[in-house]
């Protein structure tokens, strides 16, 4: 199921129905290139994804496609990856020193598709305070990771940033979405063997989830209680 994360309502854009032997990864291509073909006027500018979808070709498509990609690292790959030689590459993408400190992270930079890490240690006052430094300029050593050598890593914003975590936790409206058509709407309740009635039952729970954010305006809890105290 894609679900339009930025929406208040956690609204359901399109679905599909798969095998349960098929991958995460596999049905999410399978689902989102049909949307594409069905929904072509949508612009998609983000996607929110898990770490089942986190793989080089996703990556890649994304960057041809100008869509920038927010998924989470599987735990399996990025850790201790070498980088220039005197760098390794954390599991979240953040350059490691040479005394095995994470580097702070210190700007980006879009037009050249590249994000820059600081020293942690250092001080434009009072310099670098490390036992070794690696670097004699007070402003501390300096990396420049290039979204080209490892677009799966190296994101703009970084994981590590606030704004990446932020982006990424909006993905939840996926959960609260198929809590609404589960539970609420009692998608399972059904008992039939044809996927045609599967899909019959399954886009008149979707069209209910839409009437609902028509009939009822979204309004935060926080609001209400302001217009109260008022």
């Amino acid at each position: 199921m894609l679900v339009a994360s930025d929406s208040e309502s956690d609204l359901p854009i399109f679905p599909l129905l798969n095998p349960a032997s098929m991958h995460d990864s596999h049905g999410f291509l399978h689902n989102f290139f049909r949307m594409k073909h069905v929904l072509s006027e949508f612009n998609i500018t983000k996607v929110l994804l898990d770490a089942a979808h986190d793989a080089m070709p996703y990556y890649k498509y994304f960057r041809r496609a100008h869509i920038t990609p927010f998924i989470d690292l599987n735990g399996k790959g990025g850790v201790k990856l070498p980088y220039k030689d005197d760098f390794t590459i954390g599991k979240d993408g953040v350059p490691i020193c040479k005394e095995g400190r994470r580097m702070n992270h210190d700007g980006s930079e879009p037009s050249k598709h590249r994000v820059k890490f600081r020293c942690p240690l250092a001080s434009r006052k009072y310099g670098c305070s490390c036992e070794h430094p690696c670097s004699d300029s007070k402003y501390g050593r300096t990396v420049h990771v290039a979204m080209k050598d490892n677009p799966r890593l190296f994101n703009i914003p970084p994981r590590d940033s606030d704004e990446w975590k932020q982006e990424y936790n909006a993905r939840t409206s996926a959960e609260r979405s198929n809590k609404r058509e589960k539970i609420d709407f009692k998608l399972e309740d059904g008992r039939h063997r044809s996927t045609k009635m599967w899909y019959c039952r399954l886009y008149h729970i979707l069209m209910l989830q839409h009437l609902d954010a028509w009939d009822m305006p979204f309004e935060s809890a926080l609001r209400k209680l302001i217009l109260q105290a008022a």
